[in-house]
């Protein structure tokens, strides 16, 4: 199975604050029309929850492992996106940044033994690979404002799979600087005049973009234009059994 990772050619980096790369055609173009073409049933991916407009909505590795409806390709996919091959190529490339942010080495991070799919078991490190779709929408509206994702968090891939056919524009990721002092609201939230844009990344098909998730790790979403299509991805994320900060004691620095 090809790796997100594996068209180390088109990598372009942003490592600084906050370390983040862009790959585009991530995947050979017949692996990725092979699994766009077999990507889940909307219905099966919102499940029995309530239906929402322009809302994500999630189906995890260790649901689609054990569903039959899913097919071969996606659980070799989501199998190797879960291993420690993978994380061994994560750390190939954001190592220097993780020494520079959080001052550890690979060894006390993880290894083969104490590494697991999320929601499979306890584990000290969790992967999944997740399917993930945002409803559509009938007006323009925002998807997620400038935020930091939850502090378990070690990072977090995003392979784009936008429809041929979706000529909607918006849901595109923004990442961001603080202006000054970092500040935020609510549940790690940031008020935009707080911040200043790194980069807008348009949404389009087969477009990775992967973080390392830090204090300085701010993004969001663009407003997403009125359309009947819906927003796809691919959410691979690793994570610890405990928080790698806190925002709040951030602010103290």
């Amino acid at each position: 199975m090809y790796s997100v990772l594996q068209n180390r050619e088109n990598i372009k980096f942003r490592f600084e604050k906050f370390p983040y790369l862009i790959i585009d055609d991530a995947l050979p173009n017949d692996l990725y029309n092979k699994l766009s073409n077999n990507f889940p049933k909307y219905e099966k991916i919102i499940g029995n929850s309530e239906y929402k407009e322009n809302f994500a909505y999630r189906y995890n590795a260790n649901n689609s492992l054990k569903d039959n409806d899913i097919s071969h390709d996606w659980k070799e996919f989501i199998k190797f996106h879960t291993s420690y091959k993978f994380l061994e190529e994560f750390y190939e490339i954001f190592g220097d940044s993780i020494k520079k942010i959080y001052k550890v080495e690979k060894e006390r991070l993880f290894n083969k033994d104490n590494i697991g799919v999320r929601f499979s078991g306890q584990n000290h490190f969790n992967l999944d690979c997740q399917f993930v779709i945002n409803t559509p929408t009938s007006g323009q509206t925002k998807v997620i404002e400038p935020h930091l994702d939850n502090p378990v968090e070690f990072y977090a891939a995003l392979l784009y799979m936008k429809d041929k056919g979706d000529n909607s524009e918006g849901g595109n990721l923004t990442t961001y600087n603080f202006k000054d002092k970092p500040s935020f609201y609510g549940k790690s939230r940031v008020r935009e005049e707080k911040v200043s844009l790194i980069e807008e990344i348009e949404y389009k098909q087969n477009r990775l973009v992967m973080f390392l998730n830090s204090p300085y790790s701010i993004h969001g979403v663009t407003k997403r234009s009125k359309t009947n299509f819906y927003r796809k991805y691919i959410n691979i994320i690793g994570e610890f059994n405990f928080e790698l900060f806190n925002y709040r004691n951030f602010l103290e620095k």
